[in-house]
Formats: C-alpha cells, sequence, structure tokens
C-alpha cells in the first residue's frame, strides 16, 4: 500500500473519534520526562537512616509527573458549562504502566455565573499551594514539600479523594474563595472500619477554606484546613489538626521572588503527639534569557514534637527552554538536619507526593525502600521534559 493509500486509510478510522472529540471540545494533554538524580553524603547518619553509600539511578518524572489526561466541557447553555477532567499518571522508565495508582485525579463539575463546583479526585490543597510558591514546583531534588510532610508528621496528600470543591467567581479583580470537603480523605469512608467497630474508625475527613489572589505580578494565598483521624487516639478518641498557609509571590520582571509558610498543630494532647510543627521557604525564579531561568530557594521545617528535630535545605538550579513544550533542566540540594531527625527521613527527593498521613488511618505511607523515599543530605538530577 502507498504512503498516501496508508494515510488516508488511517484518516478514515479515526475521522468518527476525531468528530466526536470536536463536538465534545475534548483536549487531550501530557508530560513525559526522565532524567538522572544521584543522592547521598553522609555515610549512614540521619538522612540516610542507616544506609551507606550514594545512590544514582535513572528516574522520570523528576521536573514533573509523567502524565496524560483529557479535559472538555460542553456548552449547556445560559452561560452555564458542564465541565470534566482526568488525568493519568505513568512510568516513564520501567514496565510499569501506571503504578499502584490508576489516575491522579478525575472531576466533573459545572461553572457558570455562580462559579465553579467540582466534584471527584481533585488536587490536595495544601500541597498545590506549597508548588505554587515553591520555585521547584514541589518537584526536583529541591522540592520544598517533602520536608513539610516529615516533619509535620501528616505527610503531603497530593490527591484528596471523595472530595466536593466549590470556587466561588471573582468577588474583585483577582479574588476568588475556595471550599472544600471531603468525607475520607485518604480511601472510601468505612474502608478500615474494624469488623466489630464503629464503621468510620480510620477515615480522614477534611474541609479546607482559602482566599485566593491572583492579579499581575501579585499573588498570594490564604488557606485553613481541619483533618481529623477517626477513632486513632488513646481511648477509641478522634485525632483532630489544624493547618494553617500563607503564601505570597510577586514578579518584577527581572525577577520573581516568593514566600511560604505553613502549621500543623493536633487539637489535644494527643494529637499534637502526632502532629505540631511549621515550616516556611523563600525562593527566586529569575529569567536571565528567553530560554534561560535561574532558580533558588531555601526551605526550614521544624517539628515541636521532639528536641533538636528541625531540617533545611537549600536548593539552586535552572532551566533551558528548547521551545514552549520542551526543557532541560539541572538541580542541587543541600539539606541539614538536627541531631535526632533520626528516622523521620528528612532528606532528598525527587518530589514530594507519596507520604501519607499516620499509620493510624491503616495507610502507612512509603515504608519501602521504594525509589521515592527520601535518602542523603545532597542531591543533584538532570532531565529532559516534553509537554503536549
Amino acid at each position: 500500500m502507498s504512503k498516501k493509500l496508508l494515510a488516508a486509510a488511517i484518516a478514515a478510522a479515526l475521522a468518527p473519534a476525531a468528530v466526536m472529540a470536536e463536538a465534545s471540545n475534548v483536549t487531550i494533554y501530557g508530560r513525559i520526562d526522565y532524567g538522572f538524580m544521584s543522592r547521598g553524603g553522609d555515610n549512614g547518619g540521619p538522612t540516610q537512616n542507616g544506609r551507606r553509600d550514594r545512590l544514582n539511578d535513572f528516574e522520570d518524572g523528576i521536573g514533573g509527573t509523567n502524565r496524560f489526561g483529557f479535559r472538555g466541557n460542553e456548552d449547556l447553555g445560559n452561560g452555564l458549562k458542564a465541565i470534566y477532567e482526568f488525568e493519568f499518571g505513568f512510568s516513564g522508565d520501567s514496565g510499569t504502566s501506571f503504578g499502584t495508582t490508576t489516575n491522579r485525579h478525575s472531576w466533573v463539575g459545572l461553572e457558570g455565573a455562580f462559579g465553579t463546583v467540582i466534584g471527584g479526585r481533585v488536587d490536595g490543597a495544601r500541597y498545590s499551594f506549597v508548588g505554587q510558591y515553591d520555585p521547584f514546583k514541589n518537584q526536583t531534588v529541591a522540592n520544598a514539600g517533602s520536608l513539610f510532610g516529615v516533619t509535620s508528621g501528616l505527610g503531603q496528600a497530593d490527591r484528596a479523594d471523595n472530595a466536593i470543591v466549590y470556587i466561588t467567581p471573582e468577588l474583585a479583580p483577582g479574588l476568588k474563595f475556595l471550599g472544600a470537603y471531603t468525607t475520607s480523605l485518604l480511601s472510601e469512608a468505612g474502608a478500615l472500619a474494624p469488623a466489630n467497630g464503629r464503621v468510620d474508625t480510620g477515615d480522614t475527613p477534611l474541609y479546607a477554606i482559602a482566599a485566593l489572589y491572583n492579579n499581575g505580578p501579585l499573588s498570594f494565598t490564604l488557606d485553613y484546613e481541619n483533618l481529623q483521624i477517626k477513632r486513632a487516639g488513646a481511648g477509641g478518641r478522634d485525632l483532630e489538626f489544624d493547618l494553617y498557609v500563607a503564601g505570597a509571590s510577586y514578579d518584577f520582571g527581572v525577577a520573581k521572588l516568593s514566600a511560604y509558610y505553613e502549621k500543623t498543630q493536633g487539637d489535644d494532647n494527643a494529637s499534637k503527639a502526632v502532629s505540631d510543627g511549621d515550616g516556611w521557604l523563600i525562593g527566586v525564579s529569575a529569567p536571565v534569557t528567553s530560554n534561560i531561568t535561574l532558580k533558588a530557594s531555601y526551605v526550614k521545617a521544624n517539628n515541636d514534637r521532639v528536641a533538636d528535630a528541625d531540617c533545611s535545605k537549600w536548593g539552586f538550579g535552572g532551566e533551558y527552554a528548547f521551545s514552549k513544550r520542551t526543557t532541560a533542566y539541572a538541580t542541587y540540594a543541600k539539606i541539614s538536619s538536627d541531631s535526632n531527625v533520626a528516622g523521620l527521613a528528612c532528606g532528598i527527593s525527587k518530589n514530594a507526593a507519596g507520604a501519607t498521613y499516620p499509620a493510624a488511618t491503616g495507610n502507612a505511607g512509603n515504608p519501602g525502600n521504594t525509589p521515592n523515599q527520601a535518602y542523603g543530605d545532597s542531591g543533584f538530577n538532570i532531565g529532559l521534559a516534553h509537554t503536549f
């Protein structure tokens, strides 16, 4: 068959799907990211949790997790739209297609003059806000969220299951408010209940309220979240935590400055034994040329549950944009840990995802020597990413 005939046959086979996609206003998008990462440096000390030597490996998703997804909308008339998005993660360096999670997020909703409401599996609020103000977007060896997740005792929930979210329209130029609630952040409600216990044991309900301002060069976020872990405390009591977030950035053109602060604290002694700490970061991102951007950040994470168990991290890096869709990047990070940080895994990882809330929920997080497990007090990465 000639090339022209083959092309015509393919076009004919795909025509019905193409027409359907156009009618439904569907967009297909994705990212493929691959690079090299090296970690180590303190010969079995606290950030290596007794392990030794340098860990060198080729890794995918260092600058941003590999993904592909579909988003779209349908005009329902009178200014109302149905909207949806579902996104899958995949491994780019092994035979595993989707790991242990089939979808990164998936939601459906409505958008109109009243604002936007969506429901399903959505991006986590605190995790997303760290990524917004971290120059490294919570990715690469310099990511901020992995330290905050460790010292807070509450990990970084990069996704919220079973959630409903409402975002107001702009109430003033650039100003919106967000409200979100989930019946169980980490699993289906009732999934962890013991055979002869309360049906909601192990559930993790959470609600969040946030003010979001993005107008020109200025951005700021204020967020309050309340998390419960049902009947996981001593004597079968619920654990409860308050989470406070503040972030801001200003783009001066020659450089963008950003700052972020969070505090997590239990509501009683049993809850404070799980979480009581805070953390902050300052960052800068500077476009040196139209292709080259340099970045730097300093992260400080404090654990008030244990004396001398704080961590800090310097991060430096740069990106080279071959085009709007293809970027090369390189990053270096160095961690300093207090003497009692052993076992807290306050080390180098390629991103902040993977850690979850305490083992009391029945979901113990990332316990094995998995590729993303924190390791070492220094690390660097190089990589190449293409988006479509």
